[in-house]
């Protein structure tokens, strides 16, 4: 089966996921154009994925270059391993056109110089067998390179040829597992490609997997080209179609895959997307939804009834939304007010308030709000007990901060590199639901903000450009001019970062004075400050009024003689019910005169501005059918925003300390730069005479593997049999009845205990970590198993922990030996407890 996919560097993420399913690739080169920024960086993915992959340099007829020179390039430019099966002239080496391909004996020397081994063989045998070169081509040592035209037909019989002599017997596993690499839509069928990397599967059967529940499986097709075949199974190594799976997408792993999750592919593009008159937003948005799944790059952003934003890679591809969407739609849109993907953070911390009461609700948080260092991403914590409130609304509060915060109130973008902690919140006894307390989240959020000096971040670039020694000097000057950095390599490439607006388009400048000889390969490198200098005229145009977004707005709702009120920002503290707890957090010893000046300065130009814009009078009362609107309005307003926060997430404050010395660092110099107090007992843990004691005990617990494995959490599982809801209620029972067990395990073994949950299952999920009832609980991200999360712990941190892991899976348990842990079964665990347990009621009655 042979994929085929874009070239154009605006759909690298379509090649990316193709790259997870293939066997081996085929790279295609130009002859007259030679190793370009882009060829570089498909064969730098090619390596990244471990993908073998042969060399086609292709319109040799139009190239004057000897193909000796071209060995030499894509040798000096990719690495070494690239060896010509094809002479000179252009032809086969030993055989005729057509016929099975051999390799001609002269090659054989060059081919095993590649390693050791081959080398060694070759000089006690005189030569090396078909098994030898296989392995050197799996392994990534060697690419074999075919030059010809593919227009007219030179040496692609050769190519395949080549293909199917060195092709290996490929192992697959044996439950069923697939990858889904692309999502398409047929006369309103959802199509998922796949290939199938273990087992089989057959028409009408349900795959075992909490996202696609009760889904079943009612066409499998094999493609060729626009035609396809109907098949009743599929087995390992078949690339087919599936039909009748709703809740698949881009990416996904099935079975013993894991989802895709790569970082480095962010758009950095935003554009407004403008719909005829007589084209509602909402009756097309679920269009617009469906090009989303079919490219997770492809990022929605509602901002109101009638304007979405469309976040893409770049320019080329604007221009084949629009013909897709003209084509499959019937619709003739236009991509209005380009700019550059912002997002925004804050300097200093604050608390924000929120406080949501109109008639029969109400709510009421405090929010700590922490700068972090850049490329964090967002982390929530909670630092309440269950006492203080209970754990369902704390979780609904860190949902509605993971998923639906609001943006921010410089340009409206994404906020990023921010702590969010709960450190108060209260609840009705009959007047609370969860939407109030998402409505008190975000109003405390955007009252945060307007309190405190915000920061406005761009992309920024890293970038390795190639060309003419004489040129080195200017780029490196042009370099500078546009804030960046750059050095000299040894190999005379230039290698750096700078901000995506100045640099995204260099290569055109680049091309023109190197006369085609300077090439540059671009790389997201995450989000950086923009200079002041710049940052007013970002404001200017993108005109926002933080303000006048009825969306995230920042005053609260209080009640009045029965009838709910809006307060501004800058009045709501005074009213709020709960005692505030500035003084347990907040401290600002360390703060220069130049920064208060700053903080003050901002906070009195907000209040001047809302003050301006209110009429002075007495508080607006709010009706009923006002208040319907906010409640629908909060959830509205996240439509279309599924993948826009994938960061890391912390439940309880202080949390890092548990998960590995990176992120214990960094927490460590967020707080020390932020002021934030901390108790004794948090700074004994960082001490250290506390590291020179001994280890500290940590139990990792495989969740999901107890669960299937005692059975009295099995039993809870069957008695969600039946629809999905139910099926999800008895998985939450299961879950929170381990926990509560390993609470109990806690108080009488004296350890740690860290349970970990799959939820690599969770499209653009992000590890989540919380505590319930003294256990430390992690649900790992999208596309990483309890038992790699598990291992990853135990490989970074048995140096500094005494760590024990309990699971009955035999490839945790192959590498945790290999750190010298202890290891547990799920049978010792559970008859460990039940000792315990035992005993424990025995000492009390």
């Amino acid at each position: 089966t042979i994929i085929d996919t874009p070239g154009h560097e605006d759909f690298i993420g379509e090649a990316q996921r193709a790259l997870t399913v293939l066997d081996a690739g085929v790279l295609l080169v130009s002859g007259p154009d030679g190793v370009t920024a882009s060829t570089k960086r498909l064969a730098g993915m090619l390596r990244r994925y471990k993908v073998p992959y042969f060399v086609f340099v292709n319109k040799m007829d139009m190239c004057e270059r000897p193909v000796y020179e071209i060995i030499a390039e894509l040798n000096e430019r990719l690495g070494d391993g690239f060896i010509s099966f094809i002479d000179d002239m252009n032809e086969n080496i030993s055989s005729a056109e057509g016929s099975s391909f051999e390799l001609a004996k002269d090659k054989y020397e060059e081919i095993a110089s590649l390693s050791e081994r081959t080398i060694e063989k070759y000089l006690e045998e005189g030569e090396i067998s078909t098994e030898d070169i296989i392995e050197l081509i799996y392994s990534g040592t060697l690419h074999p390179v075919i030059t010809g035209s593919a227009l007219k037909n030179q040496n692609v019989d050769k190519l395949i040829n080549i293909l199917t002599k060195y092709l290996p017997e490929i192992e697959y596993k044996d439950t069923f597992s697939a990858k889904v690499f692309k999502i398409g839509f047929e006369e309103g069928h959802k199509l998922s490609f796949a290939k199938i990397t273990g087992g089989k599967i057959a028409v009408r059967s349900t795959i075992d997997d909490e996202r696609l529940a009760g889904e079943k499986i009612s066409q499998i097709r094999c493609y060729s080209g626009g035609k396809y075949e109907n098949l009743d199974t599929a087995e390992a190594g078949d690339v087919v179609t599936f039909v009748g799976l709703e809740n698949t997408f881009a990416g996904m792993g099935l079975g013993e895959e894991s989802d895709i999750d790569d970082q480095s592919l962010r758009p950095v593009l935003r554009f407004e997307l403008e719909l005829p008159k007589e084209v509602s937003l909402r009756v097309f948005l679920p269009k617009l939804k469906e090009l989303a799944m079919e490219d997770p790059l492809l990022q929605l952003e509602v901002i109101d009834e009638e304007r979405v934003c469309i976040s893409v890679m770049g320019d080329f591809q604007v221009e084949i939304l629009k013909e897709t969407i003209l084509e499959r739609y019937g619709v003739q849109v236009d991509f209005v007010k380009g700019s550059f993907v912002h997002k925004e953070t804050i300097m200093y911390p604050v608390i924000g308030y929120g406080h949501f009461e109109p008639l029969r609700h109400y709510s009421e948080v405090q929010i700590l709000m922490e700068p972090l260092p850049r490329g964090m991403g967002i982390e929530v914590a909670s630092d309440l007990s269950i006492n203080e409130l209970d754990i369902n609304w704390q979780k609904t509060i860190i949902s509605t901060i993971t998923n639906a915060a609001p943006v921010g109130v410089l340009t409206g973008s994404e906020l990023t590199d921010i702590r969010f902690t709960l450190i108060a919140g209260k609840a009705h006894l009959k007047h609370t639901d969860s939407q109030d307390f998402r409505e008190a989240v975000r109003r405390a959020i955007r009252q945060g903000l307007m309190k405190t000096v915000n920061i406005l971040l761009e992309p920024e670039f890293s970038f390795v450009i190639d060309l003419p020694n004489e040129c080195v000097g200017r780029v490196m000057t042009e370099i500078t001019d546009m804030g960046g950095r750059c050095t000299l390599e040894a190999d005379g490439s230039l290698i750096g970062t700078a901000p995506a607006r100045c640099i995204v388009n260099y290569q055109s400048k680049l091309t023109e004075y190197t006369s085609g000889r300077g090439t540059i390969e671009l790389k997201m490198n995450g989000y950086v400050e923009i200079p002041d200098s710049e940052v007013n005229e970002i404001l200017s145009e993108a005109s926002y009024d933080p303000d006048s977004d009825k969306y995230n707005p920042s005053g609260s709702i209080f009640i009045d003689h029965g009838a709910g009120y809006y307060v501004p920002w800058y009045e709501c503290e005074k009213l709020m019910h709960l005692p505030d707890r500035e003084a347990d957090y907040l401290s600002v010893e360390n703060e220069s005169d130049d920064e208060r000046i700053a903080r003050e300065a901002e906070i009195a130009r907000r209040l001047a501005d809302e003050k301006r814009s209110s009429d002075g009078g007495a508080p607006k009362a709010i009706g009923t059918d006002e208040i319907d609107s906010i409640l629908r309005s909060a959830t509205h307003s996240n439509a279309g925003k599924e993948n826009r926060r994938t960061k890391r997430v912390y439940l309880t404050r202080n949390m890092s300390r548990y998960y590995g010395t990176t992120e214990v660092r960094n927490t460590n110099e967020t707080k020390e730069s932020s002021g934030i107090k901390e108790s004794s007992e948090i700074k004994d843990k960082y001490s250290d005479k506390t590291k020179a004691k001994v280890k500290k005990k940590y139990l990792l617990v495989d969740g999901y593997n107890i669960i299937h494995a005692w059975g009295s959490l099995k039993e809870l599982l069957q008695d969600g049999k039946g629809t999905k809801e139910s099926q999800s209620i008895a998985l939450e029972s299961a879950r929170y009845k381990l926990l509560d067990m390993m609470s109990e395990y806690k108080a009488l073994k004296d350890t740690e205990i860290i349970v970990v949950f799959d939820a690599y299952n969770v499209r653009g999920g992000y590890t989540k970590k919380m505590d319930y009832l003294g256990v430390h609980v992690v649900y790992t991200k999208e596309a990483e198993t309890a038992d790699q999360y598990i291992a990853r712990f135990t490989v970074e941190n048995s140096k500094n922990f005494d760590i024990t892991v309990a699971t009955s899976d035999g490839m945790i348990q192959l590498i945790i030996r290999g750190e010298d842990s202890i290891l547990m079964s799920a049978a010792q665990l559970e008859e460990d407890y039940k000792s315990l347990r035992g005993s424990a009621l025995e000492s009390v009655f």
